[in-house]
């Protein structure tokens, strides 16, 4: 008989190849729905310090009630690091926010299976998995048109045409 494994199997990290994550919140629960205003400020708050802490460079992230998509691109072998940070980070400002609410705070915000990764191998494979982030809420019926789902992450209009009117903001 064969012992399970106690450890997460590694993961191929590529430094510079685009990848998706994704995470399921506990018992699938609604936790990243914009039940609070301050839902959408823990998740961008995580989700910069993560990115400032390792360096990888984040594309897109959307939630979706009880998950969320995120596309990213290691710099270095710091994905699994930056993975880590965000899933802890968000997991504990929402804890804290929840008990705060006075609702029943799980401990662990995200379920115990390892987050999601997909290596995006190709510029077809990155704009097909943006537009599936962006359609996911339609996809799941929560709305019927992805604009109308409240408190969006890193939607299409926050990218670099939507910047490049700002002086503070300089592209290479």
């Amino acid at each position: 008989m064969k012992c399970p494994a106690l450890v997460t199997a590694p993961r191929i990290v590529v430094p510079g190849a685009t990848t998706a994550l994704t995470r399921r919140t506990t018992l699938r629960k609604a936790f990243l729905a914009p039940w609070d205003p301050l839902v959408e400020q823990s998740f961008l708050y995580s989700l910069a310090d993560a990115q400032r802490h390792t360096g990888v460079a984040v594309h897109h992230s959307v939630r979706v009630v009880n998950h969320h998509h995120t596309s990213a691109t290691p710099t270095q072998d710091n994905f699994p690091e930056f993975s880590r940070r965000l899933h802890r980070d968000v997991s504990c400002s929402l804890n804290t926010l929840l008990a705060e609410r006075r609702y029943d705070a799980p401990r662990e915000l995200f379920d115990d299976r390892p987050a999601h990764m997909m290596r995006l191998v190709d510029a077809e494979a990155q704009a097909s998995h943006l537009v599936y982030e962006y359609l996911n809420t339609v996809a799941a019926g929560l709305v019927q048109r992805p604009e109308h789902m409240p408190g969006r992450t890193l939607d299409f209009g926050l990218w670099k045409a939507a910047l490049s009117g700002r002086k503070d903001v300089t592209f290479k």
